[in-house]
């Protein structure tokens, strides 16, 4: 397995990870359970899931209040775009 074709998976994997850890956040939050931190959630964004991140953002329409938290993930954005165009040839 060549590595372009490991870093697909594991992009793939952790955006998939994160999206789910987001949709059981929004579920705890509405059961009025013990929640996911936040901290986490940023963690998963910011280790590759930051599109699984916006996008369970979106759908299930969590945080979208939380101007704190959407500060957060605008910086874990920019902060892989600029990754994106450092380190991408």
């Amino acid at each position: 397995m060549t590595i372009e074709k490991l870093l697909y998976a594991y992009l793939f994997l952790i955006n998939l990870l994160t999206f789910i850890a987001f949709g059981i956040d929004k579920l705890k939050a509405k059961m009025q359970t013990s929640r996911i931190s936040e901290k986490a959630l940023l963690l998963f964004s910011l280790t590759g899931g930051i599109l699984g991140g916006w996008l369970a953002i979106f759908i299930f329409r969590h945080k979208i209040k939380d101007v704190s938290f959407l500060s957060k993930m605008i910086f874990v954005t920019i902060s892989w775009l600029i990754g994106i165009i450092v380190f991408l040839p």
